[in-house]
């Protein structure tokens, strides 16, 4: 497990289970790069409830190296399915799920 902070991903809203979630911009790089554990505060709840929402890699194997991590958060993504965090180095692209949600 890799603790990092990538300021681009600071702010950034998504909704989730009904909620808007603001991410701080802290993640743990977790399982070979395979999975970011991304804190977040709720939005849209005066109390600002703390949690985390879990990333996985769209491909297993083909994910961050924890060693080499840098700031490299591209953007957001949403499609009817589902909710992407992708993250871009020289000439490749990271794509990880939103899988889950876990209050703090």
């Amino acid at each position: 497990m890799v603790e990092t902070h990538w300021p681009e991903l600071q702010g950034k809203e998504l909704r989730y289970l009904d909620h808007a979630w603001e991410l701080t911009g802290t993640v743990d790089v977790r399982d070979r790069g395979e999975l970011l554990a991304v804190e977040a505060r709720r939005a849209d709840d005066v109390k600002r409830e703390a949690a985390t929402l879990y990333f996985a890699i769209e491909s297993p194997g083909d994910s961050l190296n924890p060693g080499d991590l840098g700031e490299h958060f591209d953007r957001l993504e949403r499609t009817d399915d589902a909710q992407y965090l992708l993250v871009k180095k020289a000439h490749r692209t990271y794509r990880y799920e939103l899988q889950r949600l876990e209050h703090a």
